[in-house]
């Protein structure tokens, strides 16, 4: 499981009240205790708002999905019906093609028509002239056949110029049926470009929405986890109230001794083998926008690996958490402690002494390692304390 940046802070909280256990066994700080209880239960009120406005952005994302559907269902009804009246055009046009052709061979044939009457006319008209008196039937029938030649010029004129007309109306349709194929596919066109983008955009709010409701869904279970560390808050506080009494008059505390834990900056051994995934500090969360404060960071290795105390303490604390699994708490000279979480199976033992680089766990199943570092209440950048060549 990966550890989000927001239940970081949350599991903080958590660390941060077991290790004050064993400081408030020195100091007898139940208040402090108090007031964390108090910022756990703040903090639960601020996830639940935080939850609300997930699922109000999931109802967004679901209405928005919805609109989109709508557009892309009447855009392909549009799309459909002018695919229809393409089709239709194009049968159309087929006819056009046919018509022409049929006026052109039919305005070749009458043309041809008239060329050769106007032939005829013209080797007709030049025969020579004879007397009337010599060949009057002959004349007679030349001239008639003037007549009928120049008749028959006349109408296949008409004809032609007829035929023509067919042409030229055959070419008009054709070229308005060509402009509305055009027009009709440019609209058809238009509306699969806008299908793909709608169906783009739907698939974006779809992914917007899976990440929203993985989200609430972290959201809803780290609330239950601060719910569950409140309890146990509580009942750290119970506990410590009556220990407290107990070992008030025996307690002696020596002011103003120097910490060796603290000549060790720099010189940590590792706790863990593997790249660190969150990092130690504040960050930003993409979905709701929040800012968030991680007080260690979250180490990404291999299942099973060993973890180890990065310097010699006393293990203060033990205990388990749902999606964490187990942890550690070691105190290093009272004032100092590191905190290990994510851990499967425990081989240290409560108030055990350990020394630096001793086992004190493996690895949980997910390979992912949560290390903490404090001075008190106070966190400190792991990445600062350990040696520089161990990652």
């Amino acid at each position: 499981m990966r550890i989000s940046s927001a239940t970081i802070s949350a599991f903080a909280w958590l660390l941060l009240s077991a290790v004050v256990t064993n400081a408030e066994q020195q100091r007898g700080n139940i208040l402090g205790q108090k007031k964390e209880l108090e910022q756990i239960r703040s903090e639960v009120e601020q996830g639940k708002n935080i939850l609300d406005s997930l699922k109000s952005e999931e109802l967004g994302a679901q209405k928005r999905i919805s609109e989109y559907d709508q557009k892309i269902a009447s855009n392909r009804k549009v799309i459909t019906r002018l695919s229809g009246q393409l089709g239709r055009i194009r049968v159309n046009i087929d006819e056009a093609d046919q018509q022409l052709v049929e006026n052109q061979r039919l305005f070749q044939e009458t043309r041809q028509r008239f060329l050769d009457n106007v032939r005829r006319f013209y080797f007709a008209a030049r025969q020579p002239a004879v007397a009337v008196s010599d060949r009057p039937n002959h004349e007679l029938g030349l001239h008639r056949q003037i007549v009928y030649l120049t008749a028959l010029a006349d109408y296949e004129s008409g004809t032609v110029d007829a035929a023509s007309g067919y042409l030229s109306a055959s070419l008009d349709h054709l070229d308005e049926l060509t402009g509305e194929r055009k027009k009709v596919a440019s609209m058809k066109s238009k509306r699969e470009t806008a299908t793909s983008l709608d169906g783009s955009r739907k698939k974006q709010q779809q992914r917007q929405l899976q990440m929203v409701q993985r989200k609430k869904t972290e959201e809803a279970d780290r609330i239950l986890m601060l719910q569950q560390a409140a309890r146990e808050m509580e009942a750290i506080i119970a506990r410590l109230e009556q220990e407290r009494q107990k070992r008030q008059a025996a307690e002696k505390v020596t002011p103003g001794q120097p910490s060796v834990f603290a000549t060790l900056e720099g010189q940590l051994l590792p706790p863990y083998r593997g790249r660190i995934v969150t990092p130690f500090g504040a960050s930003v969360d993409p979905v709701t926008n929040l800012r968030s404060f991680s007080p260690g960071v979250v180490i990404n290795g291999k299942s099973g690996r060993q973890v180890a105390a990065v310097a010699s303490g006393i293990v203060a604390y033990i205990g388990e958490l749902r999606g964490y699994g187990n942890f550690v708490i070691i105190d290093h000279d009272g004032e100092y402690y590191s905190t290990y979480a994510g851990l499967g199976r425990v081989s240290a033992a409560q108030n055990q002494y350990v020394q630096a680089g001793e086992k004190l766990a493996v690895a949980g199943s997910d390979g992912m390692v949560k290390f903490e570092l404090r001075r008190g209440r106070t966190p400190l950048d792991p990445v600062k304390w350990i040696r520089i060549d161990s990652y």
